[in-house]
C-alpha cells in the first residue's frame, strides 16, 4: 500500500509539474493564512527532527500573512523545503522556518545548517531529476521535490531561489503576492 501511496504521488507531482508547465495548473484558492500553514508543517515535521536531534526554530515576524492559495499545495511547498532540510542537516544542527511582510509580498524561509551547495547545485536545484554531488551521497531522493516545489510557487504568481555555501547550510526563500483583504482565513 505504501509503495502504491509513493507511486501515485509521484504521478500526481508529474502530472502538476505538466499542467503549470501548459499554463492550466489544477488549484483550489482561497485565502490562507501562511503563519497556520507554517505551524502546523513544524508541528508535522517535529517528530522528524527530534528523532534525528535537530531544532526547529521559529522566527515569524509576520502577524496574519494571508495569501490567496490553494492550501494543500503550498503545504507541499513547505513540506517539501523542511524535508530537504531535516534531510541534509546533521544531529545537533537547527533548521529556522522564518515569514515576514515585505511591501505587497509574504516572504517564509526555511534555513538549515547541513550540508549546503555550491552556486552551480543552487542553480540547477529546481530541475527535474537533478541531485547534486553532495545530495547523491547523503540521502536517498527522486530529485523532483524542488521542481514541484517551484511549479506550485510559480502557480500562485510567486518565486521560490535556495542559496548556499558547501558545509554551511542553505536558504530556500519562498515570496508569494500578499492577500490584502481581509477575509475568513481557512
Amino acid at each position: 500500500m505504501e509503495q502504491a501511496d509513493q507511486t501515485t504521488r509521484l504521478v500526481d507531482d508529474l502530472l502538476f509539474i505538466a499542467r503549470a508547465d501548459a499554463g492550466e495548473p489544477r488549484l483550489d484558492m482561497r485565502p490562507i493564512s501562511v503563519n497556520s500553514l507554517l505551524n502546523a508543517a513544524c508541528k508535522d515535521f517535529n517528530a522528524k527532527a527530534q528523532q534525528n536531534e535537530i531544532r526547529i526554530e521559529q522566527a515569524m515576524s509576520a502577524k496574519n500573512a494571508v495569501v490567496m492559495g490553494d492550501a494543500g499545495r503550498l503545504r507541499q511547498v513547505v513540506s517539501v523545503l523542511l524535508d530537504n532540510a531535516l534531510r541534509y542537516s546533521k544531529k545537533g544542527d537547527k533548521v529556522e522556518v522564518g515569514l515576514a511582510r515585505a511591501s505587497k509580498s509574504i516572504v517564509f524561509t526555511v534555513r538549515d545548517t547541513g550540508i549546503g551547495l555550491t552556486e552551480e547545485e543552487s542553480r540547477q536545484a529546481f530541475q527535474r531529476f537533478y541531485r547534486g554531488g553532495y545530495a547523491q551521497g547523503h540521502a536517498r531522493g527522486t530529485g523532483l521535490g524542488l521542481p514541484v516545489a517551484k511549479a506550485i510557487v510559480e502557480a500562485h504568481k510567486g518565486s521560490i531561489t535556495l542559496e548556499g555555501k558547501p558545509g554551511k547550510g542553505v536558504l530556500a526563500t519562498v515570496t508569494l503576492p500578499a492577500e490584502e483583504k481581509l477575509k475568513a482565513v481557512a
